[in-house]
């Protein structure tokens, strides 16, 4: 399968305007004939992957959906600390998870293919070739102009390629919000007027129509949201020197203007009807089960459910299926992904987006030796109690789910924790350490938690099951020899880890590299859910919420459950929680609802007490605040452009607070 990233070249530039590409003989290098043009044309494309928001190091994995090891001081770190300033970032570079830097860069590397595509011949490219090439080049334009907007605000919009003559005085400073969200709409229309619906496997990752409907509403989403439609908190942040076309130096509207959720709504029923055209659908239980049939991958131990019942098989059948929601490929009949992208940090047996997610023993070798991973992605406490019950209700607000003071009792009750392992790895009886908190949860839960005394995967241990235990220093406890990879919040990730994954006792590793969905059809509905919660639709946001939850196995939402703790809004924030979970959405979501103040402020990220020596039971289940300077100010809504960008932009004015 021929991949769109793996033909892209690197870029050297840092200056947002400095973006002829290098190295390039003459122009007719470029496109003399349909490989090299495309080749040309997939160059535009890598700023996707070198910008996207999976990493454990991008700036999106600074929520409070996971935290990782405070001796890391990554850049989510930096932004979660609150410590994240314009001459740090002024050192990311090209070819890391800043946002503007390789989102301009390959803006230029667009604008440049623009202008040869039409003056030059090459052989084998017809006229209608050209317009689709054309319609790619204005999908990329959007969607690296929307990137740098929803990172840094208000941005500069480069409509075309700039003259190398260009003087300081004429680069363009930043344009008013909603024009620039008009401008990438504009250009998404362009795009979806020309491109197929649909790409064949060798075309997987380059720009369709129904990807373009699918970006312009997640666009005009944002742009109805409250930060951007009333709310935003700094009144008088506005440009000095330069002005946007009918705005003047306003960079964002202060007024509330319900016809912007109008307007996203009929965007997101657009973008729906048309990826339901093309044939897109939810991933479903059949086709998992298929491709675990194929794979032989066996069902998951699910606490619980250890009695051989049809209603307890199609729990673990639906388990396995979120597993495989985010790991099985378009060519396993994933019709859920509707935009996915390889990346570098989950490739074919290896990759630090698995290595991250891993306990740090998986798997003893033949030679002794333990092998491992980072154990770096460790979700919240918070996470762990906002999946819900297998009744579909948050556990605090489930009367048929154990009362807080018993959630972190023990679940088998009468039995205790075993003995330590040491020289190997823990066996099924640390289930016996499972707390009442961790059963009796949806599907989701526990396809992507990992959890103490829970099975992190069927195979994975030399093709058996490995079994987690958070208290034995000996294994996957918090060792001090170690505390470089360790977080101590008593969880960790499985997401986006292969279910067919073995680590063998030879040393080596099996697993395929997943496609990372960057745009799939659950966002759709939800999507399509907020709006219209937001325009007081509330049987039709209830309908797309339903949709999400019925393939999750939990029960419909009624209007009868918006009489309680959670009104409709709550309900779509956290279904937005739960089905996107470290899919790079929190952190934009936290922001544009202007929940962010609340939720990432100091002391609110907790997880269970897993920073001790081979703690007893009850010692390391108890919540406790997570040892890291967590914190928020208002400037963290934007990221700051960096130093060496700032300055060399006279037009440019700084994000607020910075």
């Amino acid at each position: 399968m021929v991949q769109v990233v793996l033909v892209a070249c690197c870029l050297t530039s840092c200056n947002y305007l400095d973006v002829i590409p290098p190295a390039q003989a003459d122009f007719e290098d470029t496109m003399k004939d349909e490989n090299t043009t495309l080749a040309f044309l997939y160059s535009g494309y890598y700023g996707v992957v070198s910008s996207n928001p999976i990493p454990i190091t991008s700036f999106e994995n600074s929520t409070d959906e996971t935290a990782q090891p405070q001796l890391y001081s990554t850049y989510p770190q930096q932004m979660a600390w609150g410590t994240l300033s314009p001459s740090y970032s002024a050192g990311w570079g090209g070819e890391d998870y800043n946002i503007w830097v390789p989102s301009y860069n390959h803006i230029g590397y667009v604008h440049y293919f623009l202008d040869l595509i039409d003056d030059m011949q090459p052989i084998g490219v017809t006229q209608e070739d050209k317009e689709e090439y054309k319609a790619e080049c204005y999908f990329l334009e959007a969607y690296y102009h929307f990137r740098v907007l929803q990172a840094f605000g208000p941005c500069p919009i480069i409509p075309a390629r700039v003259d190398p003559n260009t003087t300081a005085s004429e680069i363009p400073g930043r344009s008013h919000f909603d024009y620039c969200v008009d401008w990438i709409v504009d250009k998404l229309d362009q795009a979806a007027a020309v491109l197929p619906a649909t790409r064949p496997d060798n075309d997987l990752g380059r720009a369709t129509s129904t990807i373009a409907k699918a970006l312009k509403a997640r666009v005009l989403l944002y742009a109805a949201s409250p930060l951007w439609n009333g709310s935003f908190p700094y009144p008088n942040w506005k440009n000095e020197n330069y002005e946007t076309p009918g705005y003047g130096t306003e960079l964002v509207s202060h007024t509330y203007d319900e016809s912007k959720w109008t307007r996203a709504l009929t965007a997101c029923q657009e973008a729906l009807t048309a990826a339901e055209e093309a044939g897109y659908a939810l991933f479903d239980l059949e086709t998992a089960n298929t491709k675990a049939k194929r794979d032989d991958v066996p069902l998951p131990f699910v606490p619980g459910k250890e009695e051989d019942t049809p209603e307890n098989q199609l729990f673990k059948e639906r388990v396995r299926m979120f597993q495989y929601l985010v790991t099985a490929n378009e060519g396993d009949n994933n019709k859920e992904l509707i935009w996915a992208q390889r990346i570098t940090d989950f490739s074919n047996n290896g990759g630090s987006g698995v290595e991250s997610r891993l306990p740090n023993k998986v798997v003893k070798q033949s030679n002794g030796v333990f092998s491992g991973g980072w154990a770096s992605v460790a979700p919240t406490l918070y996470s762990a109690q906002h999946f819900y019950t297998e009744n579909g209700k948050l556990p605090a607000y489930d009367s048929d789910f154990y009362p807080e003071s018993e959630w972190y009792t023990r679940f088998y009750e009468g039995t205790e924790s075993p003995a330590l392992a040491t020289d190997q790895l823990d066996s099924e009886e640390v289930k016996n350490d499972i707390i009442k908190m961790h059963t009796h949860r949806e599907a989701r839960f526990y396809a992507w938690i990992v959890f103490d005394g829970c099975q992190y995967m069927t195979k994975i241990n030399d093709s058996n099951p490995l079994w987690i235990n958070f208290k034995n220093t000996n294994t996957n406890g918090y060792n001090v020899s170690n505390e470089r990879n360790c977080v101590g919040t008593g969880y960790l990730s499985k997401k986006f880890i292969d279910p067919n994954i073995i680590y063998s006792a030879s040393g080596t590793q099996t697993h395929t590299a997943p496609r990372i969905p960057f745009i799939r059809m659950a966002e759709l509905y939800l999507n399509l859910a907020e709006c219209n919660a937001m325009l007081g639709n509330t049987s039709e946001a209830l309908a797309n919420l339903n949709i999400i939850r019925e393939r999750a196995g939990i029960e419909d939402l009624t209007e009868a459950d918006l009489d309680g703790e959670m009104g409709l809004m709550d309900w779509v924030r956290n279904e937005r929680f739960v089905e996107l979970f470290e899919e790079g959405h929190r952190y934009y979501d936290l922001r544009r609802w202007n929940l962010a103040p609340e939720m990432l402020k100091a002391g609110a990220r907790y997880g269970l007490n897993g920073l001790l020596v081979n703690p007893g039971f009850e010692d390391f289940n108890v919540p406790t605040l997570i040892d890291q300077p967590f914190q928020w100010d208002t400037r963290l809504y934007l990221l700051p452009v960096p130093t060496d960008e700032y300055y060399s932009n006279p037009q440019m004015v700084q994000a607020p607070g910075y």
